[in-house]
C-alpha cells in the first residue's frame, strides 16, 4: 500500500474499537482510525516527514518504495493535501510524485532504509542499503514529466482531483559510499551532523553535513541496527536492534568543551557564493543543466491489465467519495485467487471494506490471538472466534458471556475450548474474574504467561489451552461489598475438547501396554497367564476410547 496518516489525539472519533465505534473502555483493544491513506508505495521500507511550510496542512512525506518499476526502487513524494479525517474512505484529494531517476535498492528483506529531510538545506538524505550509499536529493528540485497512471496503475483514486505524476531531473548526489549496509539516519539538532547506522558492522558513523566528511564513529556492539532518531526533548540518540528486539539510547559520557564547527573549507564556500551571485538562486553544484523531462510513457498497457476485472477502482465517483461505496465490492468476499500472479488487486480488498480476508497477509489481515479465526464485518471491522465479552452482575456476581460485539449472549453449552488456542475473555466490569481447574471454593487459579494470578478485572484475561490444561475450566467472579468483604461469587463451566491421540502416539501406547502385560508374575498363587489375560483386558479397555477418537 503506502503511507497511512493517523491523528494521535484520542478525541474526535480518532480512537475506535474493532467495529469502528468509539473506544471508551480500558478493557477493550483500541485502535487509531486512519485520517488518510495513499496506496502508491506497496513495499515501503523508509519514510520521512518534510518540514516544509508551503502546503496548507503540512502533511508531506517522502518514502522509499522498494518495488519501484520492479527493477529499481524509487523515491516517492506524498502530499495528503487535505486529509479526509476519521471514518471516511475518500482518497480523491492528494498529490503523489514519483522520481524514477532516484534509483534505490533495499538489499535483503528486513533492512530498514532511514530517511531524513534537512529543514534548511532542503535536502533528503536516503540510506540505500543495497548499494551501501547515502543519497542526497534536493527536495525542491525536479520537473513534471508525465502522468504516472499508465506506468503505475495501482493508485488511490481515479478522479481528476487526484494528482499522480512522474517527476524527472531532480538534483541528486552520492553523499557517502562504501558503507556496510547503511540503515538508520538521524540529524543532529543543529543540522550540522548526519548520524548513519551501519548494520553490517554495528557502528554509527558521524558525517559533517556541509562537507560530507566522516568525523567520528561509535561502535555499539549490536549486529542488526535498523531505525534511529534523536529525542526531541532530551536530544539523546536512540536506535532499535532487530535481533534483540530492543530500543537503546546512546548518552554522551561528558559534554564537549567547544561547539561543533563544520569541515567545509572557506575557499569552497566563497566559490559557491560567487557562482550563486552570478547565475542566480537556481545555481547548484550537482544539478544537470542538460536534463530534459520525457513526456512519453514507456508502457501504457499496464493500465487495462489492472483496472479491468480486478475489483479495483470504478469510474463511478461514488466508489470512494462520501456518497457511498461500490456495492460490487461484496463480490470480493469469495475470491480465493490469492497468488501473486492473480489479477485480484489486494488494495481493492481494503477499499472494499475487508479487514479480514483469506487473501490478506498475516492471519488474514486481522489481529486475533493465537489460533483465532477472524470474520469480516464489512466497512466496520472484524471479530475473532476466540474472543468473548464478560459481564458480571455487581450484586449477584453472575457471569454472562457475550459475542465479541458485546450484543448477543453466548450459550455456555455451545463453547468448546480447543487445544493450541489462546482465548481472550474481556472483562468489562471492575470485578475480579479468575480461571480455575475446579469449581470448588478455594481452588487455586490457573497461572497464565505474564499473569501469575490467572485473573483480570476491567481488561483482558488470556487463557491458553494446551495439553496440560484440565477439562473443563471454570471462570469465577469475586464481588466485594462496601465493607471490603466478599459479598457474592459465581462460577461458569467451559468445556475443553478431548485431546486427540495421533496414530504414532497410539502405536507407542499399545506397544508399551503389551510390553507391560508380557512381564512374568512374581506372585506364587496367581499364574502368569491370568496376569497376562487381566493386563490385556485392562489395555483393551484403556485403548478402546482412544482408538475411537483417533479413527472414527
Amino acid at each position: 500500500m503506502g503511507p497511512t496518516l493517523y491523528d494521535t489525539n484520542p478525541v474526535g472519533s480518532n480512537l475506535v474499537n474493532r467495529f469502528g465505534e468509539p473506544c471508551n473502555s480500558a478493557a477493550e483493544p483500541c485502535f487509531f482510525l486512519h485520517a488518510d491513506m495513499l496506496h502508491e508505495s506497496p513495499s515501503c521500507i523508509g519514510i520521512a516527514h518534510d518540514p516544509e511550510v508551503e502546503t496548507s496542512y503540512g502533511t508531506v512525506y517522502w518514502a522509499f518504495d522498494s518495488t519501484g518499476d520492479r527493477k529499481d526502487g524509487e523515491l516517492v513524494r506524498f502530499d495528503f493535501q487535505q486529509p479526509h479525517g476519521p471514518g471516511s474512505m475518500d482518497h480523491s484529494v492528494a498529490a503523489i510524485r514519483r522520481y524514477p531517476e532516484v534509483k534505490l535498492h533495499k538489499g535483503e528483506d528486513g533492512f530498514h532504509a532511514g530517511m531524513v529531510v534537512h529543514p534548511t538545506r532542503r535536502e533528503i538524505y536516503i540510506a540505500n542499503p543495497g548499494d551501501g550509499t547515502i543519497l542526497a536529493v534536493n527536495a525542491d528540485s525536479g520537473t513534471y514529466a508525465r502522468t504516472a497512471r499508465e506506468e503505475f496503475p495501482i493508485y488511490s483514486n481515479r478522479l481528476p482531483s487526484f494528482e499522480y505524476s512522474i517527476w524527472e531531473c531532480a538534483d541528486q548526489r552520492v553523499f557517502a559510499k562504501g558503507l556496510n549496509v547503511p540503515t538508520g539516519l538521524a540529524l543532529s539538532a543543529d543540522g550540522a551532523r548526519l548520524f548513519v547506522a551501519e548494520r553490517g558492522t554495528g557502528k554509527i558513523h558521524v558525517f559533517d553535513v556541509d562537507s560530507g566528511a566522516m568525523v567520528g564513529s561509535i561502535d555499539t556492539g549490536y549486529k542488526t541496527i535498523n531505525g534511529m532518531s534523536f529525542s526531541p526533548k532530551t536530544n539523546i540518540l536512540h536506535f532499535v536492534d532487530a535481533e534483540t528486539n530492543s530500543l537503546l539510547a546512546i548518552k554522551p559520557s561528558e559534554a564537549c568543551p567547544t561547539a561543533y564547527t563544520g569541515r567545509l573549507t572557506e575557499g569552497y564556500e566563497e566559490a559557491v557564493a560567487a557562482a550563486t551571485a552570478a547565475f542566480g538562486d537556481d545555481f547548484s553544484v550537482t544539478k544537470s543543466y542538460t536534463c530534459t523531462a520525457n513526456p512519453i510513457s514507456p508502457n501504457s498497457t499496464l493500465f487495462e491489465q489492472v483496472h479491468v476485472g480486478t475489483g479495483y477502482a470504478s469510474d463511478d465517483p461514488n466508489v470512494q467519495a462520501m456518497a457511498g461505496m461500490d456495492a460490487a465490492a461484496a463480490l470480493l468476499a469469495n475470491r480465493t485467487d490469492c497468488e501473486p500472479e492473480s489479477d485480484l488487486n489486494f488494495d481493492a480488498l481494503l477499499l472494499g471494506g475487508y479487514y479480514c480476508h483469506q487473501c490478506l497477509p498475516v492471519n488474514n489481515g486481522a489481529m486475533c490471538d493465537t489460533g483465532g479465526v477472524c470474520r469480516n464485518v464489512q466497512w466496520r471491522g472484524y471479530v475473532c472466534d476466540n474472543e468473548f465479552i464478560v459481564r458480571v452482575d455487581p450484586v449477584t456476581g453472575d457471569i454472562t458471556l457475550f459475542e465479541p460485539d458485546g450484543k448477543d449472549p453466548v450459550e455456555l453449552e455451545d463453547i468448546e475450548l480447543k487445544h493450541g488456542v489462546t482465548y481472550r475473555f474481556t472483562i468489562l466490569d471492575d470485578i475480579m474474574v479468575s480461571v480455575h481447574s475446579s469449581p470448588d471454593v478455594g481452588a487455586p487459579a490457573i497461572p497464565q504467561p505474564g499473569n501469575e494470578c490467572g485473573c483480570a478485572r476491567n481488561g483482558p484475561l488470556l487463557l491458553t489451552i494446551d495439553d496440560e490444561t484440565p477439562g473443563p475450566v471454570y471462570l469465577r467472579s469475586k464481588v466485594y461489598l462496601r465493607s471490603n468483604t466478599r459479598g457474592a461469587s459465581s462460577v461458569v463451566e467451559l468445556s475443553v475438547e478431548q485431546h486427540s491421540v495421533s496414530v504414532p502416539e497410539l502405536e507407542m501406547l499399545m506397544k508399551d501396554t503389551v510390553t507391560l502385560a508380557d512381564e512374568p508374575s512374581t506372585t506364587d498363587d496367581i499364574s502368569a497367564g491370568s496376569i497376562l489375560h487381566t493386563s490385556r483386558t485392562a489395555a483393551a479397555a484403556l485403548l478402546l476410547p482412544l482408538i475411537c477418537r483417533a479413527f472414527f
